[in-house]
């Protein structure tokens, strides 16, 4: 088994930086890259702004039980997105708090800041019966993410996907700040 030592250190600094950001919450989210044919994702339970080398899990693009066990609750999710997109290398997902109360509104965001109507356009809203660890998510968030970057899960939070980790972010980044921008329009106009 490869150790993966560079990559996992991108994905502690990539971890700390959603963290750092207020993206989201101390336990929430998770991360996960793809290398060749293996994904590289965040343990489950570890805080995702403190995370080290050893908390990053190896398993495979295809189910692997005894890989998989100690993977984050997300693992179905990501590997989904993995297996329908093979140029996505990295997956961000977070609890952003702009984002999320979006989703509780709208059933796609649609930014007013020319930043976020750049890189991301409209963003799809998924409404799930179940939202964590979901096989529902896992099937039906691959398709809203043929046409945009990022996709957001109602009441649980954002998916980005990117050709690296850092696009992802980006893409995780920019619609937390759009949606932080809705935000203070909504209540500018009360």
């Amino acid at each position: 088994m490869y150790e993966f030592l560079k990559e996992k250190k991108e994905l502690v600094k990539v971890g700390k930086i959603i963290f750092e950001s207020g993206l989201t919450d101390t336990h929430g989210g998770n991360i996960s890259m793809r290398i060749d044919d293996y994904i590289l994702i965040k343990k489950s339970g570890k805080m995702l702004g403190y995370l080290e080398p050893i908390d990053i899990v190896v398993t495979t693009v295809d189910e692997n039980p005894m890989l998989d066990k100690n993977a984050s609750i997300e693992l179905k999710v990501h590997r989904a997105i993995y297996q329908a997109f093979p140029e996505v290398k990295g997956i961000v997902h977070a609890h952003s708090p702009y984002t999320v109360a979006c989703s509780l509104v709208y059933d796609e965001i649609v930014p007013v800041d020319s930043e976020g109507k750049l890189l991301l356009g409209k963003i799809p809203v998924l409404s799930a019966k179940q939202v964590v660890s979901s096989d529902e998510v896992a099937q039906e968030l691959p398709k809203l993410l043929k046409s945009s970057p990022v996709a957001v899960v109602k009441s649980h939070g954002p998916f980005a996907v990117g050709k690296t980790l850092e696009e992802a972010l980006k893409y995780l980044s920019a619609l937390e700040n759009s949606c932080k921008i809705i935000s203070i329009l909504k209540a500018m106009e009360m």
